[in-house]
C-alpha cells in the first residue's frame, strides 16, 4: 500500500481521538478536519435513541457525504463520529482510506470521563451505556481499521500516552507496517 495522503481517526468516545487526531496532524504537518459532533457524548443516549431509525438514516447519509468529501483532500487527519461504523454506507467508503481505529477499554474510558476532557454521560449506568456501545461497535472499528492503536494510559497520563500512540502510527508509516 502507499503512503495514504488522508488518515481517518474512528473509536470510542474517551479514547482520546480529539487530542491524538490534533498531535498527529501537528506531527505530519497536515491539518485536522473534526466531523464529530459527539451527539452521544452530551445527552447519554444512543444515536438511534436520540434521532430515531429515519433521522440515523439521515445522520448515517451526511456522515457518509463527509467522508466522500474529504476523500478528495490530502494531507488532512479526519477525525469521525464514534457511531460512524455503524454505517454500512460509511464502511465502504472508508474500505479505501487510512483508517486508524483509537482503541480503548471501558476502566480507561470511565478513568478518562472522570478526569479529562470528556464530561461525564448524562446516564444512570455509564459502564453499562459504554459496553453496549463496545458490544454494537468494535467489530466495526476493527473491520475497517487498517491500523489498531491501543491508548491504555490512564487520564493522569494523556500527553505521554498521546505521544505513543501518534509515533506508533509514525512508525507504521515509515515502515508500511499496517
Amino acid at each position: 500500500m502507499k503512503k495514504p495522503r488522508r488518515i481517518f481517526i474512528v473509536g470510542h468516545m474517551g479514547a482520546g481521538k480529539s487530542l491524538f487526531a490534533e498531535a498527529l496532524a501537528k506531527k505530519l504537518a497536515w491539518q485536522v478536519v473534526d466531523a464529530n459532533p459527539s451527539i452521544e457524548r452530551y445527552i447519554g443516549r444512543s444515536i438511534n435513541d436520540i434521532l430515531g431509525e429515519h433521522g440515523v438514516a439521515a445522520f448515517n447519509h451526511t456522515q457518509a457525504e463527509i467522508i466522500a468529501y474529504d476523500q478528495h483532500h490530502d494531507n488532512v487527519v479526519v477525525l469521525l463520529e464514534e457511531c460512524i461504523a455503524s454505517s454500512a454506507q460509511c464502511r465502504q467508503l472508508l474500505s479505501s482510506e487510512f483508517v486508524v481505529y483509537l482503541k480503548v477499554s471501558i476502566p480507561t474510558q470511565l478513568s478518562r470521563m472522570k478526569h479529562g476532557r470528556v464530561p461525564a454521560l448524562p446516564v444512570d449506568d455509564l459502564q453499562h451505556f459504554l459496553e453496549k456501545q463496545h458490544h454494537e461497535r468494535d467489530a466495526f472499528y476493527e473491520a475497517v481499521a487498517t491500523l489498531v492503536v491501543e491508548s491504555v494510559v490512564n487520564a493522569s497520563n494523556i500527553n505521554t500516552t498521546v505521544e505513543d500512540d501518534v509515533n506508533q502510527v509514525l512508525r507504521a508509516l515509515e515502515g508500511d507496517k499496517y
